[in-house]
């Protein structure tokens, strides 16, 4: 390359950087904001889950707030699969128990997490905020079932990882107002 096309190309690459913000600059910066405003927010783990998510490059924080709230919903509706696969195959009686606990737990916050998306879109914030604390709560309610029953939990993982983008959700819908 010619020294006059590396300079071009540099420049380029600079206003494309500044002007035109990609995924790296917008979702990491929200990451950055839905961090410094929530502790229980992790940077690390907003950014890469946002960047998966179609959409997340050109989102504005109410479009982020929206992603959050559905990447909450499919993993919902995945641990929720998960419950009722290990509920079909559970034989000792204190897991089937705490199984058929956090099925019912989760049965109600998915309709919960259902109503957060339009209720985000639709700017109702208290009713979004509502229902995204209860997605929260929720996979903490399943583990103690398992605590309470002495029995280990076969969905720690996943209740975690529902709790953080959760919290996440939640993060991004207070920083609306």
């Amino acid at each position: 390359m010619r020294p006059s096309s590396i300079c071009i190309l540099l420049a380029v690459t600079v206003l494309h950087h500044h002007l035109l913000p990609g995924v790296e600059a917008s979702v990491e910066k929200a990451c950055r904001d839905a961090a410094n405003s929530s502790p229980n927010v992790k940077y690390d783990f907003c950014v890469a889950a946002l960047r998966s998510y179609p959409g997340s490059q050109s989102a504005d924080k109410k479009g982020l707030a929206v992603i959050a709230a559905s990447l909450t919903k499919k993993k919902a509706t995945s641990v929720n699969a998960k419950v009722k696969s290990l509920l079909v195959k559970a034989s000792d009686k204190k897991t089937k128990q705490c199984l058929e606990s956090c099925e019912s737990v989760y049965e109600d916050v998915l309709s919960d997490l259902d109503a957060s998306i339009p209720a985000i879109k639709e700017g109702r914030l208290g009713d979004a905020k509502t229902y995204l604390s209860a997605g929260v709560d929720a996979p903490i309610t399943c583990e103690e079932a398992f605590q309470e029953m002495k029995v280990p939990s076969p969905l720690t993982k996943e209740d975690s990882d529902l709790r953080k983008i959760c919290i996440l959700a939640l993060a991004f819908t207070n920083m609306l107002g």
